[in-house]
């Protein structure tokens, strides 16, 4: 729509200078020629009648035919005359005076109180006099500006038809792009499934067409790939519990077996448990592409809450809550304790572990529960990207950190965003990363 108002803005605006310049040019060399035909006219008469003696100047200069408002000076012997009292020589330009003077033909355009004037000289060298005319073109400016005003109204009219053309020939163009934009958010919002219209254009229906057969294959794969997900998952629960239960047995029994054997087993249980905690974000990552994630919820105190997290695991990390606070949260409780071990655990693996936890008010009654750390921090380029899926962020570049499988946050994302929260990263206070999980206000 710009582009189309500037383009017949500026065409429109050439076209009026164009037209303007040529009419007044044609218009003001009209006038000054008549002008000028007039002038030699009456320039004759008087020569002729200054020749009979007995003239009678001023009834003769009075009685000379000129344009409306035009006044005549003539000079002879020294003396000036005018066809009207209040007329005299100071009217007329020094420059021209002096031109005519030496005997040659003078015309020149001045601007006076009144408007321009067009002054024309003409010597008389037979009767030793010089005639002067003043032609009033205050008229043809009048007119001039008219149409110069009546132009720059048509060239903005044109640019602003050349807008509204522009607004509806793009829209037009542009609705199929709209719609397809559309439905590609739809997809990536995961709402439900959407397709292009076909609408029988030529042009227009086969994008429509390879637009929803790829719409149509993603989603394929998508089911299929998250059906493959949850199967290989329940199918491997059952030995990872049968071999989680064995190495229970052998741990029972680890008095009886070699020091060595000892050292296999702890190594053992310690990748069956990774093993166990990956089968279960698994199976988890699968409830939520299928769609089928929900929520149990329940109404807990938040101070009891967040302690009772801390004191799973990291019950030496302090709680900071701001005084008098104590919110009360409609959450479910595994989705939420898991989406905060997951951050105590990211703290502990990749930042030194945790430094304390805060529980604070945040904007619009909404209740934040903030993680500081005192690592290196996460770049502001990695901050949205550690809330992918297999994302590590720094982990994958530097080999002397612990290997993970990039599901943790992810998940702590996926459980936050369940309830209507958001989860994000910044900087902390004294150095590290803060991370930051804020949940809605609890209906009242």
């Amino acid at each position: 729509m710009l582009a189309f108002g500037l383009v017949s803005l500026v065409l429109a605006g050439t076209l009026a200078i164009i037209t303007f310049t040529l009419v007044r040019t044609w218009t003001v060399e009209d006038r000054e020629d008549a002008a000028m035909a007039q002038a030699y006219t009456n320039a004759r008469l008087v020569r002729t009648r200054l020749r009979a003696p007995g003239t009678d100047l001023p009834e003769l200069l009075s009685g000379l035919q000129v344009s409306s408002s035009g006044e005549v000076l003539l000079e002879q012997g020294g003396l000036w005359y005018a066809s009207a009292v209040g007329v005299d020589r100071s009217a007329l330009p020094s420059g021209l005076r002096d031109t005519v003077a030496d005997g040659h033909v003078a015309r020149q355009i001045t601007m006076t109180s009144t408007g321009p004037d067009l002054v024309i000289g003409i010597p008389l060298p037979q009767v030793g006099a010089r005639y002067f005319e003043l032609v009033d073109l205050g008229d043809t400016e009048t007119t001039l500006q008219t149409l110069g005003r009546s132009l720059a109204v048509g060239a903005i009219a044109a640019a602003l038809i050349g807008a509204l053309t522009g607004a509806a020939v793009t829209g037009r163009v542009l609705r199929p792009l709209r719609r397809v934009s559309a439905v590609a958010q739809q997809v990536r919002e995961g709402g439900p499934s959407a397709r292009l219209e076909v609408v029988g254009d030529p042009d227009l229906d086969p994008l429509s067409e390879s637009f929803n057969g790829m719409l149509d294959e993603l989603e394929e794969r998508t089911r299929r790939e998250a059906r493959f997900a949850s199967d290989v998952s329940h199918d491997l629960r059952g030995p990872l519990t049968a071999l989680s239960a064995a190495v229970s047995v052998v741990n029972r029994r680890r008095d009886q077996l070699p020091e060595e054997a000892g050292e296999a087993i702890d190594a053992l249980d310690e990748q069956v448990v990774a093993f166990n905690r990956l089968v279960l974000d698994l199976l988890e990552i699968s409830r939520f592409e299928a769609g089928t994630a929900s929520l149990e919820t329940r109404e807990v105190g938040g101070i009891e809450f967040v302690r009772a997290v801390l004191g799973e695991s990291h019950s030496d990390v302090p709680l900071s809550v701001a005084p008098g606070y104590d919110p009360r949260l409609v959450v479910d409780p595994r989705r939420i304790r898991q989406a905060m071990g997951n951050l105590l655990e990211n703290a502990d693996r990749y930042a030194g572990g945790p430094t304390r936890v805060i529980l604070e008010p945040g904007s619009e009654g909404r209740v934040r529960i903030v993680v500081d750390d005192t690592g290196p921090g996460v770049a502001p380029e990695d901050r949205d990207a550690i809330f992918n899926r297999y994302e590590r962020g720094r982990a994958h570049r530097d080999p002397d950190l612990p290997k993970g499988t990039g599901l943790g946050l992810a998940l702590s994302a996926q459980h936050v965003s369940l309830h209507g929260g958001t989860i994000t990263v910044e900087d902390a206070p004294g150095g590290g990363a803060r991370f930051v999980i804020e949940l809605p206000p609890t209906p009242t």
